[in-house]
């Protein structure tokens, strides 16, 4: 029973320490990595593993780590196979995923400023327009001005001429009235007779 307990208590141990240190890891950029049965080349090589893969770092000892690759493989490689940094295998699709975010938002800005600028367009053409409409206006009324002011003047020309016809015709009258009692004040004694003088000698 007591050794029952005490190689329990062992494998209780060496899978806490597995735990512990189990970390991922990456292979090297080679084309193949052998792998070993135990940490050191004494050990028959128990396959190959490629380059950039993924694995489960369990343990290391020496110039080796145990590691547990993506098919379940518990095998033994250099430690000089081994980075944190993950390969081009790993990064290519995140940075395919990230190309893909930059293009949608890339394509989101060009689109907004696209809507902006033929917003930014469409609002100058409506204010040249409308500018051209009020140059027309504003000349239009500058014409009708001219042709007030024309018009005024033809009609205080007309109304002087007409003032010195009026005061023409007013001083005609008058001297014809002035001329013909003059002359009634002549011929009115010449017309009526003489009367007599009563010198009281009768």
């Amino acid at each position: 029973m007591k050794k029952y307990l005490t190689t329990l208590f062992g494998c209780l141990l060496v899978s806490l320490s597995t735990v512990a240190i189990a970390q991922t890891q990456y292979v090297t950029e080679n084309l193949n990595t052998y792998l070993r049965k135990g940490p050191g080349d004494q050990f028959k090589i128990s396959g190959t593993i490629q380059a950039g893969d993924k694995v489960t770092l369990l343990d290391r000892k020496d110039r080796y780590a145990l590691i547990r690759d993506s098919k379940n493989r518990e095998a033994w490689i250099l430690n000089s196979e081994l980075t944190s940094t993950p390969s081009s295998k790993e990064l290519t699709p995140q940075l395919q995923q990230k190309v893909e975010e930059l293009t949608l938002k890339l394509n989101k800005i060009d689109s907004d400023w696209q809507q902006r600028t033929a917003e930014m367009q469409r609002r100058t053409e409506q204010a040249n327009q409308q500018s051209n409409v009020l140059l027309d206006q504003n000349a239009q009324l500058k014409r009708e001005l001219d042709i007030l002011k024309s018009k005024n003047r033809d009609l205080e020309a007309m109304q002087d001429a007409q003032s010195r016809e009026i005061m023409i015709q007013y001083f005609i009258y008058g001297g014809s009235v002035l001329g013909v009692g003059l002359l009634l004040g002549l011929i009115i004694p010449l017309l009526l007779p003489r009367r007599k003088r009563n010198n009281g000698w009768a």
